[in-house]
């Protein structure tokens, strides 16, 4: 072969030809360095060339970097909502690999394509490695034909050997060509072709080499033989779970040589009937030949297409990010949902309820009301009841009452705690019942997040829109007083009619006219006149004592529902709509990194 740089022209993993343009960026550029705190700038900042990393040409749409970052946005929301019933583990660990591999690729040699011939024994990628390498790099076996370990043939060193190293790709099999050498290789300038190990070796290890180099790769090549170019291992095991990468696959049927034109175009057709059925549509098949060259010039020109669109890198990472994207969109469901307001009043009110907003109105209406029988009350009446022992334990009563009324900060307890439960998850029922798992559970966790709190904060809440104290208002003292003088009236004129009765007895009064019997009359009605009006005005106040009572009690329980109301907010619906909020802002960024944005 000619035009060739010596076969044992080695590409080193270090020195000069290592450190390039390419590795002197900014230490945060890729996601291995920041791990999943990913800013939108922080692929962008990087500056890799090329139009595969700005806004997609073909489609519009996003850009590389905010697909990634939109990625790394819903892995972290969905790494906080995994396991049973949540997103799952799997695929949030390949989303980070993903991501971590993403931005080791794009943080490394830009100005390199990375392309694998893979296939299995016997399939002569080998062979066709060195026709396109022009030189025997990579051994091929002669009684049984086998690649152990992967080879790598780079047109163009500068800043290849970090990328190598990230490969995996072993010093002793890295060769490189010289371009300026050949004019006609120039075209080819940035290509770093890899032979992989064979997919189906016995070799221990080799499989597994396989598989990482396969997704480390940004054009994958599959070689393939007339006898097993439908064998089942590399459909199911590497085609079928790549077809939404088919636009960076090529599939290569070798050794036709073997074959009669006809022959080769029948196979050609069942192939290409395969990979429609397999979702590869965008997939090419070419036809080659290593031993008589025949197709290696098709398969160069792809290769040359390749290097100098400068797109494969992220063309790969696109579809790979397609490929995530497409099984995150379970979890966001068809439509929006709406936010909790509208079952906002239903929650105040079962709040309420559990608080027992109704029964403490009633008991604070009923202490001012017994508070004020010791200022309005008519004496007599409050005396008689006392004589008669008709309300022994009303003063006890009224202090316990009042009591019980400052101490509701303990908050409800017992069935009213089950109440508050209830009346979240009614809540939390209407809120999200069309939404994807696992979206209904964790709007339930947020309305639950603070459940052990509430009751207490019931009660403080009630407390707070309590009077401070059970005082005695102005007039209530006033019409105190005016009873008093009342009562003061009633006990002289009885103790005039005392002295008359007493005097007109034993004649101890004579010629006076506080000692005139005929008095008797008059002062038994104007004793009588004050008892009633003292009765009377008892009565009327008590009535306006009711009255203002009962709105005293309205306004109470206003300010109670309130503040129970900015307890409902700020305990359980805020919560909520922040967890709709992430719900939101998931669906929004999963639709940037399915390129919609």
């Amino acid at each position: 072969m000619t035009d060739v740089e010596s076969p044992r022209a080695r590409l080193a993993g270090s020195g000069p030809a290592d450190s390039g343009p390419a590795d002197s960026g900014p230490a945060d550029s890729g996601l291995a360095d920041s791990g999943l705190e990913l800013t939108t700038a922080g692929f962008a900042r990087a500056g890799f060339p090329g139009p595969g990393f700005a806004a997609d040409e073909v489609t519009g749409g996003a850009a590389l970097s905010d697909r990634l970052t939109a990625l790394a946005r819903i892995t972290q929301i969905g790494s906080a909502r995994s396991g049973h019933d949540g997103f799952d583990p799997e695929l949030l660990r390949e989303s980070e690999d993903l991501l971590a591999r993403a931005g080791e690729r794009l943080r490394l040699s830009a100005g390199h394509t990375v392309v694998v011939l893979a296939g299995g024994t016997g399939s002569g990628k080998s062979s066709l490695f060195n026709r396109l390498a022009s030189a025997d790099f990579s051994p091929v076996g002669v009684v049984r034909p086998m690649t152990r370990e992967a080879y790598a043939c780079v047109w163009g060193m500068e800043g290849a050997g970090p990328l190598l190293d990230w490969l995996g790709v072993a010093e002793r099999n890295r060769y490189a060509r010289s371009s300026e050498l050949d004019a006609g290789e120039s075209s080819m300038g940035g290509l770093l072709l890899l032979d992989l190990p064979d997919h189906d070796s016995v070799l221990a290890g080799a499989t597994g080499s396989v598989n990482r180099l396969v997704s480390l790769a940004d054009l994958m090549v599959w070689v393939l033989d007339p006898q097993k170019y439908a064998d089942a291992a590399v459909h199911s095991r590497y085609l079928v779970p790549m077809a939404g990468h088919s636009s960076v696959i090529s599939l290569v049927l070798n050794q036709s040589d073997l074959l009669t034109p006809q022959e080769a175009h029948d196979c050609v057709e069942d192939l290409q009937r395969l990979l429609e059925t397999e979702g590869l549509h965008d997939s090419q098949v070419l036809v080659t030949s290593a031993v008589t060259g025949a197709g290696v010039a098709d398969l160069r020109q792809v290769l040359i297409r390749t290097v100098s669109a400068r797109r494969a890198s992220t063309a790969r990472i696109a579809a790979d990010v397609d490929a995530l994207a497409a099984r995150f969109a379970p979890y966001a469901g068809q439509d929006g949902v709406e936010g909790p307001e509208q079952h906002y009043a239903a929650l105040v009110a079962a709040f309420a309820q559990a608080a027992g907003v109704a029964g403490v109105g009633r008991a604070l209406q009923s202490a001012r009301e017994l508070k004020a029988v010791d200022y309005v009350g008519w004496p007599v009446s409050w005396l008689a009841d006392r004589l008669l022992r008709r309300d022994p334990v009303r003063k006890i009563r009224l202090g316990t009452l009042w009591d019980e009324l400052r101490s509701m900060s303990a908050g409800p307890a017992g069935a009213h705690r089950a109440e508050i439960d209830n009346a979240i998850t009614v809540l939390s029922d209407e809120i999200a019942p069309g939404l994807p798992a696992p979206w209904p559970a964790t709007a339930r966790s947020a309305a639950r997040s603070q459940v052990d709190a509430i009751p207490s904060a019931l009660g403080r809440a009630i407390a707070d829109a309590l009077p401070a104290q059970n005082s005695a208002a102005l007039w209530w003292r006033l019409v105190a007083v005016w009873q008093g003088l009342l009562l003061g009236g009633a006990v002289a004129g009885l103790t005039w009619l005392v002295v008359l009765v007493v005097a007109g007895i034993f004649g101890a009064l004579q010629h006076t006219t506080f000692s005139n019997v005929a008095l008797l009359p008059w002062i038994a009605v104007m004793v009588a006149a004050i008892l009633l009006l003292g009765w009377l005005t008892a009565s009327g106040c008590m009535t306006l004592v009711a009255r203002t009572a009962d709105r005293e009690r309205e306004q109470a329980e206003q300010k109670m529902r309130a503040e129970i109301a900015g307890v409902a907010r700020r305990m359980v619906l805020l919560p909520v709509e922040q967890e709709l909020s992430v719900y939101g802002r998931f669906r929004d960024e999963l639709a940037v990194a399915r390129g919609e944005g």
